[in-house]
């Protein structure tokens, strides 16, 4: 664990209760003459508190020194579209890692309508993945309702799909976003979509399964 993420970390007091209490002080057992790091996840700072009490549930922590400590992410966007919500949460941690900046989420016309995505479970995934890795900004996350919506927001978004260009080849930021479909892939309809968008494909016939390409896609963008 790189740091520990408070909100209000930057302020002279902060109170530390609830799980990250229980975490500190009945799981890792904190000595009361230790320096804890903190971050926000909204600047670019280290915060370093000393104990000024503990309680029975809760303790109050002094700020006595920060420093800024960047750990820039990729400018990598990815576009996935929806699949079972337990494979979108065991891969964000590891796309948060990769520095993925952003990651929107859609329903694709072979999504599973019946998943239903809480944003802040999503968040609290990303929160935990952080204080892991040590990134010190979240990766931005967003919703949108289907296909259609992803390429009228982002009119330079490309593909993943079959019959493309070798998406190994060259140096590939994604910057704009690049879009994974589901399991099963895109459909005729959603292909007829991206008559006019640039289209990579992986070589030597491999079909990696949506959460697979997602994490290729951010490493590659990694690199």
């Amino acid at each position: 664990m790189r740091f520990c993420y408070h909100d209000r970390s930057g302020d002279v007091e902060i109170v530390v209760s609830d799980n990250l209490f229980l975490h500190l002080y009945k799981a890792r057992r904190t000595k009361i003459d230790s320096v804890i790091c903190f971050r926000n996840l909204r600047d670019e700072n280290l915060y370093f508190y000393k104990h000024k009490e503990i309680g029975k549930k809760s303790a109050i922590l002094r700020l006595v020194k920060f420093e800024k400590s960047q750990i820039n992410s990729k400018q990598a966007h990815i576009v996935w579209a929806i699949t079972e919500s337990k494979n979108i949460e065991k891969t964000l941690p590891y796309l948060n890692q990769l520095g993925v900046k952003k990651l929107t989420l859609f329903f694709a016309n072979r999504s599973q309508r019946n998943e239903k995505l809480s944003l802040e479970r999503l968040h609290k995934i990303l929160i935990a993945s952080c204080e892991q890795c040590g990134r010190s900004h979240l990766m931005e996350i967003e919703l949108l309702k289907n296909t259609k919506e992803v390429l009228e927001k982002y009119p330079l978004c490309q593909v993943l799909n079959f019959g493309g260009y070798d998406i190994y080849a060259g140096e590939r930021s994604f910057a704009h976003g690049i879009m994974i479909g589901p399991e099963g892939g895109f459909d005729k309809e959603e292909e007829e979509m991206f008559f006019d968008r640039e289209v990579f494909s992986i070589s030597g016939g491999i079909v990696l399964k949506s959460e697979c390409a997602a994490i290729l896609v951010g490493s590659l963008a990694a690199i």
